[in-house]
């Protein structure tokens, strides 16, 4: 029986049912709750998935030079193009391990993006809409709706906050409109993650003083809520801490081997894919898991092997963290069903901002940005691998096939509608009590400068 510090305190039922460690938000406003949720038309979520992680390729990929690939004068003589299947030809330079794991990925190409400048872009992967700031402050990212909407799924023995985010530092969103506990716990996995349990006297040292503290807090009670929400939403984060000390799983989650530092390479995607990993395999109440792989912003010298960043250097780090998160999944077996693997369990999502200019290098030999069309990987939690989904024209500077049943590319917001449709959660909810007044849509068929199709793609699926 898994023994955490709750097991040796009482608490109230609804301390007990607490979510996630809110470290991002214990010192700002409570958001809304609880929000006023409606369904707003048809859809039929899917629920393949019980997890999902989400690799954000921060910059904006080359799509041209990857998964993609089209033949130009920016081409180097070294990618060792090889074909893997059908259409889909990589450099084997660039993708030697990923090469190999393809039959489990599914490449859309023909995304287009309502952005094209950086800031504007990684806010629109991580909200799933574009950025509005009108309503920036009450925004939640997606990880926090999912983590609203699993919340009834979390057990007793789940300690683990729902959401977590790797690298994001200083860029991560806070909850919005949703309560503080639905923020992401963000780590940064190259600062070093280690971390100790609170285990003999130091155990019962902490099991006493939150004791006295909880006496305490009893005692003030009434005056806490007339000292508005900053204050009860520094006691959430407080209990969240209190919760995962005392969980054994917790440092054993964010111990990195140095085996698998070595598969998933010592960097900042390699460590957060490790992370996420075990986050995952621990079962213990973390479901989403948002890693950011930053620095693809090529504008110049992407091909020069004398810079410290450059093209080489991060399809490199996203190869080697990439196919053994897929091979790792794979061979693990779903603690929720012996029929399955973790990577059945869990859907994995690799999205990026936008393209890179297709043909010839720029002036500075580099790709500035390109937003007509781009791509993006899925795998596992229901999506099937092997596929194309979408066509560009011989340049890769249109799409001239979009890949699903509608006429207009699909978006972000696609992406996403997607990861809840997987989760089993209905992406046309809608909430109607935000602080603006204004309608929350999930997934918001408005855009910014155009509508866009509010719907999963289901070709990932069937």
């Amino acid at each position: 029986m898994i023994k955490t510090v709750r097991d040796t305190l009482p608490f109230r039922r609804d301390v007990l049912k607490l979510g996630t460690l809110s470290l991002l938000s214990g010192f700002v406003e409570q958001g809304l709750w609880p929000p006023r949720v409606r369904a707003a038309g048809k859809s039929n979520p899917r629920g393949t998935a019980r997890n999902c992680i989400v690799v954000e390729a921060a910059g904006a990929i080359s799509h041209t030079d990857t998964f993609d690939f089209k033949e130009n004068a920016g081409t180097q003589s070294d990618f060792d193009v090889r074909q893997i299947r059908n259409d889909l030809y990589l450099s084997h330079r660039l993708f030697p391990e990923l090469s190999s794991e393809m039959d489990k990925v599914a490449v859309v190409r023909s995304f287009w993006s309502h952005e094209v400048v950086h800031f504007r872009g990684e806010y629109y992967t991580r909200a799933g809409r574009p950025l509005n700031p009108a309503q920036v402050s009450e925004i939640s990212p997606v990880g926090s709706v999912v983590s609203y909407e699993l919340e009834p799924q979390r057990r007793e023995t789940d300690t683990f906050p729902t959401f977590v985010t790797c690298n994001l530092g200083s860029a991560a969103l806070p909850s919005g409109f949703l309560h503080p506990r639905f923020s992401g716990l963000d780590i940064n996995a190259q600062a070093g993650v280690g971390s100790v349990s609170a285990q003999g006297e130091a155990l019962d040292l902490l099991q006493e003083r939150f004791r006295l503290l909880s006496e305490l807090e009893k005692v003030v009670a009434k005056d806490y809520q007339s000292r508005g929400r900053d204050l009860t939403g520094f006691s959430t984060f407080q209990q969240d801490a209190y919760r995962i000390l005392g969980d054994g799983r917790w440092p054993r989650a964010l111990e990195l081997k140095d085996e698998d530092r070595r598969r998933y390479g010592e960097n900042a995607v390699g460590l957060g894919c490790l992370l996420a990993r075990n986050l995952i395999r621990a079962d213990a109440g973390t479901r989403y898991v948002h890693v950011k792989h930053p620095g693809w912003d090529h504008h110049k010298n992407i091909f020069d092997h004398s810079k410290k960043s450059n093209h080489y250097n991060h399809c490199t780090s996203l190869d080697r963290a990439l196919a053994n998160l897929l091979r790792d999944l794979g061979k693990t077996p779903s603690p929720h069903d012996p029929e399955k693997t973790l990577l059945d369990d869990t859907i994995v999502a690799v999205p990026t901002e936008f393209g890179r200019v297709p043909g010839p290098l720029n002036g500075v030999a580099g790709r500035h940005h390109y937003n007509r069309c781009y791509i993006g990987l899925f795998a596992g939690g229901g999506v099937i691998g092997g596929r194309i989904i979408g066509r560009t024209d011989a340049a890769g500077e249109n799409a001239t096939e979009t890949g699903w049943k509608y006429g207009m590319q699909p978006k972000t917001e696609n992406i996403y509608a997607s990861v809840y449709s997987a989760l089993g959660i209905d992406w046309r909810k809608e909430i109607t009590n935000t602080p603006s007044k204004r309608v929350y849509r999930y997934v918001d068929p408005l855009g910014a400068t155009e509508p866009c199709i509010d719907d999963e793609i289901a070709e990932l699926f069937v």
